[in-house]
C-alpha cells in the first residue's frame, strides 16, 4: 500500500507589502505600494478607486530585486481635493489591493 501527499507550493506565500500615502496637508494626492509580488494591481485598483469617483492620473511601476513597486497620483474625477472622509474611504479601498 502506497501513501500519497500532496503539498501545494502556494498555500503559504507571504507578500511583504509596503505602503506610503502621499498628501499636502489635509489632502491625499498619491500612493506607493511595494510588493514582494510580480503582480502589478494597478487594474484591480482602478476599478475600485473610480467607484469612489478617484481616478489614476499618474502612474509609474519599477521593477526591483524583490518585486514591484507602484506609484499611483490620485485625482478626484471632478478635480476636487481628496480629503476628509473620501480620503480615508480611498485609503480603506486602497489596503485590501495591496495585500
Amino acid at each position: 500500500m502506497t501513501d500519497s501527499l500532496f503539498v501545494s507550493r502556494y498555500a503559504s506565500v507571504i507578500v511583504d507589502t509596503n505602503i506610503q500615502f502621499e498628501q499636502q496637508g489635509t489632502q491625499l494626492t498619491a500612493v506607493q505600494i511595494g510588493r514582494s509580488s510580480r503582480a502589478p494591481v494597478v487594474a484591480t485598483l482602478h476599478r475600485a478607486l473610480f467607484a469612489l469617483g478617484i481616478v489614476i492620473s499618474s502612474y509609474h511601476v519599477r521593477a526591483g530585486s524583490s518585486g514591484l513597486v507602484e506609484r499611483f497620483v490620485l485625482q478626484r474625477s471632478d478635480g476636487g481635493a481628496i480629503e476628509g472622509p473620501l480620503k480615508s474611504a480611498t485609503e480603506a479601498a486602497i489596503l485590501p489591493f495591496a495585500r
